[in-house]
């Protein structure tokens, strides 16, 4: 047998045995969850984004509750499993939850339709469209806001201006959003050095789902950068890991001119600015150990916010064991922590129940 036969067998038995992989852990981690409503809707600039109802009971709430989810995942990121769920916890208290599947959440895996993922086109088109559609389904006049780390940064772009009327929303939350960023970025001098057309699309969704099943063998650098391990039940990782999506390299040409300037921009204006006449009252979440979105990161926004429209009903929680919390938080587990009901699920439920 010729050695470039042996090649070939070999690399060919290599496919199969990832595809196996890819598909056993795949079938053994993911953990599907069903929604009363699940739709895909066309943005003005013809892209999709996916709006899901949570199933239940008549909400005993009126008020809607649109949840938005971060970069490098899909509407997953705050309903990632059963047994730790903000989405399905702000349900099972009465409220009608919906969950947003921004453009950037895997919702095409064509070329052409990567090129459409730019933040901007995001805060224009996605976030507006669906609390259009969520108040319109509902009947509602305004609806509850919680943006999970990009999502909350794209608040800070589409309510500063005006992309949504500040009137549609009742309350907002933000979680682990950042508004500075770059200072704490490694390697942030050559990383924005990249020509634009050579910034690649980062395939986490793959990686994701290869390495699952050893996510909690051993802790690594990464790991810690994108969450903190001790505050993490076992056997929660993985199946989290499955709801992870690819990063297109038009969205990351936005991260890396994020960090170049320093702060979250949006039509060449920072969002700070923007902040600084809303009056919607808000919760602000951080975590102490957050690597991704640093205390100091996230709390820029907060002071800005509604600086010049006098009194302002904010809250900043610093997720720390220092400021009461069980543990000092990384990122991811500000979604899944050991204690994400009490330190943040239960606060969010309180802050957004509507007045008797």
């Amino acid at each position: 047998m010729s050695y470039g036969l042996v090649l070939v067998l070999a690399l060919a038995l290599f496919v199969v045995a990832s595809i196996a992989h890819y598909v056993f852990w795949t079938r053994r981690l993911e953990r599907p969850m069903t929604y009363a409503l699940s739709e895909r809707l066309e943005t003005p600039d013809g892209a999709a984004i996916e709006l899901h109802r949570l199933p239940g009971d008549a909400p005993t709430s009126p008020i809607p509750v649109l949840l938005v989810h971060g970069v490098g995942i899909d509407h997953r990121n705050n309903d990632m499993l059963p047994e730790v769920s903000l989405a399905r916890h702000l349900r099972a208290s009465g409220r009608d939850v919906w969950l947003l599947r921004l453009r950037s959440g895997g919702m095409s895996r064509v070329f052409k339709d990567k090129r459409k993922v730019r933040f901007a086109r995001m805060a224009e088109h996605d976030l507006p469209l669906g609390v259009r559609e969520v108040l319109t389904r509902t009947g509602q006049p305004h609806l509850d806001y919680v943006g999970f780390s990009m999502g909350g940064m794209l608040a800070y772009a589409a309510i500063g201006a005006h992309r949504i009327d500040p009137a549609l929303l009742r309350r907002v939350v933000i979680i682990g959003s950042p508004a500075r960023v770059g200072h704490y970025v490694p390697f942030r001098h050559l990383l924005t050095r990249l020509p634009e057309p050579l910034v690649p699309t980062l395939p986490l969704r793959l990686g994701s789902r290869m390495v699952a099943f050893a996510s909690e063998w051993m802790t690594t650098p990464v790991h810690h950068l994108v969450y903190n391990p001790r505050n993490v039940e076992r056997g929660l990782a993985g199946p989290a890991m499955m709801t992870v999506e690819d990063i297109p390299g038009p969205l990351n040409v936005d991260f890396l001119s994020f960090i170049r300037r320093g702060i979250v921009h949006f039509e060449d204006r920072d969002v700070i600015e923007g902040l600084r006449h809303v009056s919607i009252p808000v919760l602000f979440f951080a975590g102490e150990r957050d690597r991704l979105a640093p205390p100091e990161a996230v709390r820029v926004a907060f002071d800005a916010w509604g600086a010049d429209a006098g009194e302002v009903d904010k809250r900043f929680v610093l997720l720390s064991v220092k400021e009461g919390a069980s543990a000092d938080y990384g990122h991811g587990d500000l979604a899944i922590g050991r204690a994400a009901k009490r330190d943040i699920f239960e606060p969010i439920e309180r802050f957004l129940t509507p007045a008797a």
